[in-house]
Order: structure tokens, then sequence, then C-alpha cells
């Protein structure tokens, strides 16, 4: 038997012995670079892509398997561009345990990882064809790697379907040991770059991190991250993290320690300051704990400032029932001369096993004082009720404000977050803004921009999901008052409408629909019903320069402002007055493409005359106007100043040998035609009057001219 053990010990060491030759000797003789087009050639056969392998293969059997690679590329599938390249690889793995399963490995080294992702259309990527098909399950293997070591490596990811692009670029990782279900130590830096949403900024993130799928554990310690750049709608974001994170989200298990985070950006030419602190939260299995958490805001626009402070109490309770012996804030600002602050609580409950928070009864005040307002400040309270459920994605509110003389209340509910579903009702009896805004001076009209000439873009109301009423017993906005008013609003991603107006403004009762679609590009529809308007009581006199003193400009009326406008309505107007004229019946129907504008028909009766016409105009920035106008009688004399003879005027004093300036006709693009079944010109009296009129490029033709005069007629 000694025997037996003894030359069997010797056969296997001299089998281990052969083994080791055997391996010394592949070692010493084998090039794998002698086998580069070989590979390259299968590659291309069996993947239809091209393998680049620029560098040397350097490869090691004993006592380690290693490889080092120099620079790799492999293109797109039946494609000349590049897909995924590397510039070096180093890693090295012991021999013996890959025996048992187990994968052992050295530090591993890549330098220059650039990898190109895209997804079609059609939900394909363009790595499709190296996902493995076999669908048996693959065995576990126990792995264990020293560290991995990143250095200047890139990615892209493009969305053919939605136009996303994202991209990291500048990468370096580097990380301690790697094993399964083990934390690693981790640090790394980026660029990252998107354009849905806008992104441009640099991130590093550091820390000992433990990600285990199997129990889905998931922990953060010394955790150390920040970004800065262009973000979520700002600029020079810059947002900063740090704490422990111990979460196990299934069951609703959390430790958070010593969590901070600040952000500070440029939002709209404001700077934003956020920051919260978290000090300790337990959430265990059958205990909730948490120390006073604390939210701080500040907005800073030039000199003006606004900020707000929020704190959450201790918490105590089991998972099913907790509770806070309060929420507490104030806020407070300055915006010129105004100065507003103010200060609420709240009792806070909720269940954190099923995400539902209560803040029963949220009371507080308001202060506001500004030179501007009617008493030098108001002052107001407000109470709140909010329900929400985080499981179901449901929030229940309902809210009461008095300021002044000013009473809103109503209620609140959305449901959804990924995109809102907002339905509201909204209540006034009084809606002072006078006393809420104070007074302020209108703008001079020298002072405005020139109109934009291209259509707002109103895409982001694609994403407002809205329904709601609105109701205001009395508005009162500087000189004009609004009572009455009652609106319905809707939005469902397509069309945003007004439904149901019902409003009456001064004397003028007014009734309709109004709704935006088309949001690139906004159609404007409406339906206008007004009983009466005084035009006069909304148009300032002007006290400027007279017709006469007004120098003529040679260029043509500008009306580029139109190629914005893109409506489609009717208005109607029982009866309206402007100066000595009146006028009953109104009806316009307005289209306008921005292209052409057209008021088809334009009717009304003025004073005596009925007028039923047709409008157009194109080519806004040197207009061309077209027309088809029909008047059943007109005194024209009605219309024509007469001048004084006792006035020492020039204009009063000019005869007839004054010739008549018609330069105006110079920049006059037209064509159309009038026609007019009785007309007083200068007491002369005419019937069946059809002009037509052609004018352009300085030269005004009228043709036909008829008439009827008296017995006779002439044309």
């Amino acid at each position: 038997m000694k025997k037996l053990l003894k030359y069997s010990a010797f056969g296997l060491g001299g089998l281990v012995g052969l083994m080791l030759i055997v391996v010394a000797i592949v070692a010493a003789t084998f090039n794998p670079n002698d086998y580069k087009q070989q590979i390259i050639d299968l590659v291309q056969a069996k993947k239809s892509r091209t393998l680049k392998l620029d560098g040397d293969i350097k490869l090691a059997f004993w006592p380690k398997i290693g490889a080092n690679l120099g620079k790799v590329s492999l293109s797109e599938h039946k494609g000349s561009a590049e897909f995924a390249a590397v510039d070096s690889v180093k890693v090295s793995l012991a021999l013996l345990p890959l025996l048992k399963k187990e994968l052992i490995v050295d530090t591993v080294y890549v330098d220059g990882v650039r990898a190109n992702i895209v997804k079609y259309k059609d939900g394909t990527t363009n790595f499709d064809d190296l996902l493995s098909k076999d669908e048996e399950e693959s065995q576990t293997i126990k792995f264990d790697i020293d560290g991995v070591n990143v250095t200047n490596s890139a990615a892209n990811y493009s969305d053919e379907g939605t136009g996303a692009k994202y991209s990291i670029s500048k990468l370096n990782l580097k990380s301690g040991h790697v094993a399964l279900a083990e934390p690693i130590d981790l640090e790394t830096d980026f660029t990252v770059t998107a354009n849905q949403p806008a992104v441009a900024a640099n991130a590093k993130l550091k820390g000992n991190f433990l990600v285990d799928p199997a129990t889905k554990h998931f922990v953060a310690k010394g955790l150390d991250a920040s970004i800065k750049g262009d973000l979520l709608g700002g600029k020079d974001v810059d947002i900063t993290a740090s704490g422990d994170i111990d979460a196990k989200p299934d069951t609703k298990e959390f430790l958070i320690n010593s969590l901070k985070l600040a952000a500070t950006g440029q939002f709209s030419g404001a700077k934003l300051t956020i920051d919260l602190s978290a000090p300790e939260l337990k959430a265990l299995k059958d205990e909730v704990t948490s120390k006073e958490a604390k939210v701080s805001l500040v907005q800073e626009k030039g000199s003006d400032t606004f900020k707000a402070n929020l704190v959450l109490a201790d918490i105590k309770g089991s998972p099913k029932a907790l509770q806070s012996s309060g929420i507490t804030g104030d806020i407070s600002g300055v915006q010129g001369k105004r100065t507003i602050s103010g200060k609420f609580s709240s009792p806070f409950i909720g269940n954190l096993e099923n995400l539902i928070f209560d803040l029963p009864k949220l009371a507080g005040n308001l202060d506001i004082k500004d030179p501007a307002l009617p008493n030098g400040g108001v002052k107001g309270n407000f109470n709140l009720t909010l329900h929400a459920d985080a499981k179901q994605e449901l929030v229940d509110s309902k809210f009461d404000l008095k300021v002044d003389s000013t009473q809103l209340n109503g209620d609140v509910a959305v449901a959804s977050f990924t995109k809102p579903n907002i339905k509201f009702n909204l209540n006034a009896d009084t809606l002072d803004l006078n006393k809420l805004l104070g007074t302020s001076s209108a703008a001079n009209p020298a002072e405005k921009t020139a109109a934009n000439q291209k259509p707002a873009d109103l895409s982001a109301l694609k994403n407002l999901l809205l329904d709601g009423k609105i109701k205001i017993g009395n508005l009162i906005y500087q000189k004009y008052r609004l009572s009455g008013l009652n609106v319905g609003i809707k939005a469902d991603g397509t069309k945003l409408a007004l439904t149901g107006l019902n409003v009456k403004l001064d004397d003028s009762q007014i009734k309709g629909n109004l709704a935006i679609s088309q949001f690139a590009k906004p159609l404007y529809t409406f339906d206008i019903d007004i009983d009466r308007l005084d035009v006069d009581r909304y148009v300032t006199a002007n006290t400027g320069a007279t017709p006469a003193a007004t120098k003529t400009s040679d260029k043509p009326l500008d009306l580029s402002a139109l190629k914005a406008l893109n409506a489609d309505g009717s208005l109607r107007i029982g009866s309206l007055k402007y100066g000595k004229t009146k006028a009953s019946n109104i009806r316009i129907d307005l289209k306008a493409d921005g292209q052409k504008l057209s008021l088809n028909p334009l009717a009304a009766k003025v004073d005596d005359s009925q007028i039923n016409a047709s409008i157009g105009i194109s080519r806004f920035s040197d207009p061309i106007y077209s027309f088809n106008v029909n008047i059943d009688k007109l005194d024209a004399d009605k219309y024509i100043t007469k001048s004084d003879p006792n006035s020492k005027s020039p204009a009063a004093k000019s005869t007839g040998d004054t010739p008549i300036d018609l330069s105006a006709l110079k920049k006059l693009n037209a064509s159309g035609e009038a026609k007019i079944g009785w007309l007083k010109l200068a007491n002369v009296k005419t019937e069946n009057v059809s002009i037509g009129l052609k004018a352009a490029d300085g030269i005004a033709t009228v043709s036909p001219f008829s008439a009827n005069l008296y017995q006779g007629n002439m044309s």
C-alpha cells in the first residue's frame, strides 16, 4: 500500500512537472500576434464587424494568466464607423482558482475606452448582434478583483426615436477591492453633456458603496459628490452632497446620517441657493425616528431677494403611524420698496409603509409693506390642508387665503407625478389687485422693443394636463372692473382651452371660448360675443403732434409682427361707440397663418350705413391689401371735418390752388372693389357707385369707376 502511494505520488509529481514543462514551452514559443489576422477574419465572418488590433498582444500563462493589449477597435455592424475602442488594457488572473469557478484578478488597467451606443427608431440597438442568444442560465462564478483603474474614457448614447443624446467624456475611475456583495471604495470624475434635458457639467463622486442586487441592499458611506455646470435649466449650477445612506427599498428600511445637500446656480437671471440637512433618520421595521431636518432657500436678483426656511421637527412612531410635533417655516422678501414676511406651521402625520402623508392644518400669516399700496401695506392669513399618497401618485389639497378685502379659496388635486394631471377650483368674492399689487405706471410705448416676428414656442404646454374652474365675484385692477367672472380651463396636451367664459368688464358683457393648440407654432382660436363696447373708455387721447405736423414716411407700413400670428376666430359686438361714431351688429371673422391675414366677413352697421366687406393682407413687410366692400348708403359729409373760415391756421386759409398731397399712394399696394348703393359727398348725391382700385409701385389706377348722378350717369 505504501509503495502504491509512493509510486502514485511520483507519478502525480511527474505529471505536474510535465505540465509545467509544456506550459513553459508554450509560453516561450507561442506568439498570439501570429494569429491577429485569423482573429480579425473570424470577427468579420461571425459578426460582420471590422476588428482592428494595432498594438502587440502580450500574454502570460504562469503563475497567472495575463494579457496586455494595445489599441483595439471594433466597427459598427456591417459598417466602417467606430462602435467601440480602447487604447490599452492590462489584466491578469490566477490560473488554479479557475478550476473552482473562482475568478481572482489583479488590478485591471484600462485606458482610452470609447463606446458609441445607438437606439434606433424601431427600438433595436447597434449592439444587439453582440448579445448572446444562449438561453441557458449562466452558472455563478465567484469573482475577486484587486481593483479597477480606468483613465481618459468616454461613452456616447443617442436615441433616434426621441432625438435625445447623452455623452460622458474624460472619465477617470479608480476602485478598491471588488467582490460580489461586498463594499467597494470608489472614486471617479467625468464630464457629462446631454440635450434632453440640456446638460453640460463636470461631476465627481467618492465614497464607499455597496450594491447588492440579490438582497436589494444599497449603501453609500462617506459620500462626497458634486456636479458643476449648466443643468436643471440653470447656468453655473453647483450641487454637492455628503453623508451616509443605507437603504433597503423593498422593506422600506433606511438609515441616514449627517446628510447634507447644497445647490446654487443662476436661473432666469436670479441666483438660487438651496441647503438641506438631515442629521439622522432611522426607518426600521418597527420603529421610525428622526432628528430635526432643515431646508433653506434664497433667491437673489439684483437688489431683490426672497428667503424661505422650513424645519421638520423630530419624528417618532412606526412605519405605519409616524408623527411629528410639526413643520414650521418662515418667508421674507424684498422687491424694490416692497417687503414681505410670513410664518407658517402645521402638524405632520404619515404612513411610511404605504407612503401616505398628511398636513392636517397648515396655518400662516403674511405681512406686506409697500408705499405704493393704498394703506402702505396689507396683512393676511392662510390655511391649507394636504393629503399625499406617493404610492398611488395622488395629492389632494384645500386652501383658504384672506388678504385685506380679498378672500380666495379652492382645492387642487394632482394625479400622477411623471406627467401631472391637475384638477382645481378657484373661488373669490372680491379680488382687488390694486390693494395687492399697488399702482404702476404704464410703459412708454417708445421704449417697447420690436415685436418678435417668430411665433411664440409654447411646446411646454404639451406636458400640461389641467381641468378646473375659476369663479370671481369682483376683480379690480387699475381703473377696470370685472364682475361675475366664470370660466373653465382645460388642457389635454394638445389644446389649452378657456370654455364658458362669462364676465362683465365695466359695462360690457363678454361671453365666449378661447383656445390655443399646435403649441410649437401656436394656433389661437376664439368665438367671442360682446353686448356693447365703449372704445373711448379704453383709448388714451393723443396729446402728441397733429397729423399736419407729422412728417410722412416714404417707407410702407411694416406689418411684419403679423408673421407671428396664427389665428382663427369670430368676434361679434352688439353695439360700439368710438368718438361720435356709433356702430352695431358688428361681426369680424379673422384668419391668419403667418403668411396672410383675412377679415371675412367684416360686417357692421355704422351710423346709418350697413357695411359688408372682406379684407386681406399679405406680404406683411411691404403689405399687399385686397378688399371687397359693399355699403348700402353713405353720407360722407358726416365724416369730413369742415374748416373754420375764421381760423388763422394755414390749412384753413388754403384755397383750391393748393394741390392735394397723394404721396401716400407711393407706398400703397392694393387691389379691390367698393360698391355704394347711395352716396352723398359735398352735397352731391349719387347712386350705384362702383369703384375699382389697383395700386402698385407708386401707380394707382381707378377702374372701373361708375355711378348714377341724379337722372344721368358717369363712368
